[in-house]
């Protein structure tokens, strides 16, 4: 049975791999293998911004026996930042239970609209979860353009 708790310390290691297990299992989708490659990078490119999102924000772990298999981080408080699933736990309605605790938690701090930048991956859950789609950007990572939607959801 998959459990979600707190973000611990000692799961720092685990959210970097799921991270980049994610982006190499699901990324060829809708990238080239060389955005591929410079995405599921990003923890250990740039490991001073992945480890301000995950220790300085809201972080949630799903668990499967007390191993973590998927997380998401709310930061700032209004900002669902990431939201990642281990390649062989997706389509099991993991990312869906993570944001919804994350958009409980924002409620609870007062946010009443919650944004998030999306992949051309994760747009349709988005959209599927109410959030709309606000403007489109260009961003570079490592040489790599990549293509994010800025979306928003008005939380009731």
């Amino acid at each position: 049975m998959y459990l979600s708790r707190d973000y611990q310390e000692t799961d720092y290691s685990s959210l970097e791999l799921i991270y980049h297990d994610a982006v190499m299992g699901q990324g060829r989708r809708g990238y080239s293998d060389q955005q591929v490659s410079v995405w599921a990078s990003y923890p250990y490119l740039y490991p001073e911004d992945f480890s301000r999102l995950v220790r300085h924000g809201y972080t949630r772990v799903m668990t499967l026996h007390h191993i973590p298999v998927a997380f998401a981080t709310l930061n700032p408080d209004h900002h669902l930042a990431l939201l990642y699933v281990l390649a062989d736990h997706a389509g099991r309605g993991l990312a869906g239970r993570l944001c919804d605790e994350l958009e409980q938690e924002a409620r609870r701090r007062g946010v009443s609209r919650l944004g998030t930048d999306a992949s051309v991956l994760s747009r349709p859950v988005f959209e599927q979860r109410g959030f709309r789609l606000v403007s489109q950007q260009e961003a570079i990572r490592g040489g790599q353009a990549f293509t994010r939607f800025l979306m928003e959801k008005a939380l009731d």
